[in-house]
């Protein structure tokens, strides 16, 4: 069999060889009835080109192949309508300058043509040869025929930019994942330390979140629902956590500071301030806002604290049953890194900026709670956030801070419940 015949039997004919060669003669023919058409610079049909092989997932040795074809071309080739971008090097050049075998080389032209970016434009003989005039222009060649990139540089610039769109997308959405994971992890383990070992929920709990960690997402909308049920899980975590904190040794913490949060407290008291006036007890009505009974309706001291100690603890009462003292012990982590807001009232009321850049939340998030809640209410529900965002059972607090003020608004938030139970964790590890 002749040489040329033996050649011919071993070049690979494949659907994308066929349409490569289909779309290349389209181009050529084109370019020959509209000479004047724009086509694209050698440094963009490159760029391109590159670009659209790293997003279809080629590896960096035909990445690399693509650059050395190019170094063999002149920008005259594509600037020229006239001219088709040819390059003519050896198998044994290009194996040489990228440091790889022939037959490698062969695998990786192979890919490139399957890819749509080359195809051959053969001699005869299949040998690859051309020669430039005095001023570089191509007058004869056979070889590579880097053509296709631009015949198809419109669709490679769409389908690359396209690629860059979704892995932008894909990378966002696996570090919210990531984050949620995390946050979720770290709900879980605030409960092992409550509970000592896991219940059955946590443990379903904890189930299904390693059935989302094994997950292998492919592509922004997997991706996306991987998320959604991680953001459902964090919800179902938080509230499981935050009933927890309610229920847990509640009576118990009541009865231990009940007579620091009832007894009247007298002008010299380290609570007292020109904005807690004594004289009036304050109160939330029932549109959230903090109003004052006039002092000459005001039952005595010893009526008062009869009172509240026989009344169960509705929403309304949440102020009144919380103290400084309270808030000392309850918040361990913001005791240790600012221990001067609880010296008194007026620093711990002032003190929403600082416990805003703390926790990373936004002031008009604590603004809206100031509205719901009423001042005192709203800068204990700030702190509580700040505390759980430290100990790391909290991971958007922002949102947290968001649901203390709808269980507000649905007359089911108990803030000072949660702190005596928090309070009464605190000194169960410590004794």
């Amino acid at each position: 069999m002749p040489n040329s015949h033996r050649a011919y039997a071993n070049r690979r004919v494949t659907a994308a060889s066929l349409q490569t060669d289909r779309t290349v003669a389209a181009y050529r023919t084109d370019h020959q009835d509209r000479s004047g058409m724009s086509r694209p610079s050698r440094i963009q049909a490159l760029q391109v080109a590159k670009r659209y092989a790293s997003a279809i997932g080629l590896k960096a040795a035909k990445i690399a192949l693509i650059d050395q074809l190019f170094a063999f071309s002149k920008a005259i080739d594509w600037s020229d309508a006239e001219i088709i971008p040819l390059v003519w090097p050896s198998n044994e050049v290009l194996a040489r300058r990228l440091g790889i075998k022939v037959s490698t080389l062969k695998y990786h032209l192979a890919g490139l043509v399957e890819a749509g970016l080359i195809c051959y434009s053969d001699h005869p003989t299949y040998q690859r040869r051309g020669r430039r005039s005095e001023d570089g222009r191509i007058v004869e060649a056979y070889g590579i025929n880097l053509s296709p990139i631009a015949a198809r540089y419109c669709e490679l610039l769409e389908l690359s930019d396209a690629a860059d769109f979704e892995a932008g997308k894909c990378k966002r959405l696996s570090n919210s994942r990531t984050l949620l994971r995390r946050g979720i992890a770290a709900i879980i383990e605030a409960a092992r330390r409550e509970l000592g070992s896991l219940d059955e929920d946590w443990n379903l709990l904890l189930a299904r979140l390693d059935r989302l960690r094994e997950r292998r997402a492919q592509g922004s909308v997997e991706l996306a629902h991987v998320v959604d049920a991680l953001e459902a899980l964090r919800a179902e975590a938080a509230e499981l956590l935050e009933a927890l904190y309610d229920r847990r040794d509640s009576n118990t913490a009541v009865a231990k500071f009940r007579p620091l949060q009832t007894t009247a407290e007298t002008p010299n008291s380290e609570s007292c301030n020109e904005e807690r006036n004594c004289a009036d007890a304050q109160y939330i009505d029932e549109s959230g806002a903090i109003g004052a009974m006039a002092y000459e309706n005001k039952p005595s001291d010893a009526s008062v604290q009869i009172n509240r100690e026989m009344r169960p603890t509705e929403p309304d009462d949440d102020i009144i049953n919380i103290s400084l003292p309270l808030l000392r012990s309850a918040f361990v982590h913001l005791s240790e890194m600012v221990p001067e807001l609880f010296d008194h009232w007026a620093a711990f009321r002032s003190s929403g900026g600082l416990l805003c850049r703390l926790c990373y939340v936004n002031p008009q998030v604590y603004q809206e709670a100031v509205k719901v809640l009423g001042q005192d209410l709203a800068i204990a529900a700030l702190a509580l956030t700040a505390e759980r965002s430290a100990n790391g059972s909290v991971s958007n607090p922002g949102g947290y801070l968001r649901e203390l003020v709808n269980r507000r608004r649905k007359g089911t938030l108990r803030l000072s419940q949660s702190l005596l139970g928090m309070a009464a964790s605190t000194q169960k590890v410590h004794s």
